[in-house]
């Protein structure tokens, strides 16, 4: 018999830089997640069939991203898979100690460190809900915009993410234990991707720009989604 391990597949891609001089003032991590392959590919056919029609009317052969998109065709993508859930990490970089700003290895850190909790959010709701069992082997696989982290800091990131998962971590400093997540193995999986030949990436890339949006032009109602995790920071 072979037995098939549960898995739980993350998109991400950003809007806005983690940076003092963002004349936004947020910068924002936002994905799709998927427990099922199945799901996956449906949502990733949908998505493309939107993209072909507006690349048609708008007779580009080029990526869409949302920073050169009309909000109509924007809209379009996003709705093209509202249905599938979401999850988002936004910063109020005002609100940041200036140490995490001081310089690139720094910012690094703390995008790492905002990823893992988006990561673990999700993992905790998902187990909450019944949709995945923590005494179940799982894969948990990592899709990335290539641009977003450091190569260098590949094995930093994966071998993090599975140390919490999988034997919880001390916060020395408070004396505070974080139980591990899984009673089982745990499976880490980063791929940095060219977000042009990956559609699930160009998906995140317009949810992020619209979660930023929302905060920048203060519009609640464009980050509204019901099956949507938000997580705000510091």
């Amino acid at each position: 018999m072979i037995i098939i391990s549960q898995e739980v597949i993350f998109f991400f891609d950003d809007s806005g830089v983690l940076h003092k001089n963002e004349s936004s003032g947020y910068f924002v991590y936002a994905g799709y997640v998927f427990t099922s392959r199945v799901d996956l590919d449906s949502a990733r056919r949908k998505y493309i069939n939107a993209n072909k029609k507006i690349k048609n009317a708008l007779k580009r052969d080029d990526e869409l991203k949302a920073a050169t998109l009309e909000v109509k065709h924007k809209r379009s993508l996003y709705n093209s898979v509202k249905k599938y859930d979401s999850v988002a990490v936004v910063v109020d970089i005002s609100r940041l100690y200036d140490y995490v700003l001081a310089d690139k290895k720094s910012i690094c850190r703390y995008k790492d460190y905002i990823l893992k909790r988006c990561i673990k959010s999700k993992l905790k709701k998902l187990i909450t809900d019944g949709i995945i069992s923590k005494d179940e082997d799982i894969t948990i696989s990592i899709y990335i915009d290539e641009q977003l982290t450091a190569t260098n800091g590949y094995y930093d990131l994966r071998d993090s993410i599975k140390e919490e998962l999988q034997h919880g971590i001390a916060n020395f400093d408070y004396g505070i234990r974080h139980p591990h997540m899984f009673d089982s193995k745990v499976e880490v999986i980063i791929h940095y991707c060219d977000s042009s030949a990956n559609y699930m990436i160009q998906a995140s890339d317009i949810l992020a720009n619209r979660i930023w949006t929302s905060y920048r032009k203060k519009e609640r109602n464009l980050r509204i989604k019901d099956n949507q995790t938000i997580l705000t920071f510091p």
